[in-house]
């Protein structure tokens, strides 16, 4: 039996034409995406996007046309301002610097805690090194 060292011509054109199909029904997504979040009046980021579209946000920035419409969309929309809390509803100064009081004192006492299991890890390991030596 002998082996025929001929090398067939590779076709490609179905892979290919997969390739281009999948690419296409991702920038579907990616568009239906947009449009979605649009009309739910969701802010636009890339990160909105690829999750809405279940796509990677590395596609997003590596296709030019969807990214310059993702940057041309966000830069459009209009900064939300910060929501104020109610003075009724802020902490007064003197319960934070009652928090502030009782979490340093907290900090204390556990540095005080460490401190002593540091000492008994000493006598410990003092303990062990006699031992070595005796036996």
């Amino acid at each position: 039996m002998t082996r025929s060292t001929k090398q067939w011509p590779r076709d490609t054109r179905g892979l290919r034409a997969s390739a281009q199909r999948k690419a296409a029904v991702t920038e579907q997504r990616a568009e239906a995406a947009l449009a979605l979040l649009i009309q739910e009046q969701r802010s636009i980021t890339f990160k909105a996007v690829a999750q809405t579209a279940g796509i990677s946000t590395a596609w997003l920035y590596e296709h030019e046309s969807i990214k310059a419409r993702i940057i041309h969309l966000r830069a459009q929309q209009v900064p939300k301002a910060p929501e104020k809390i109610p003075p009724r509803e802020q902490a007064s100064s003197a319960s934070k610097d009652t928090m502030i009081a009782a979490l340093q004192k907290r900090v204390r006492e556990q540095a005080a805690e460490i401190e002593q299991l540091k000492q008994q890890v000493e006598v410990a390991y003092g303990l062990l090194a006699v031992q070595r030596k005796e036996s």
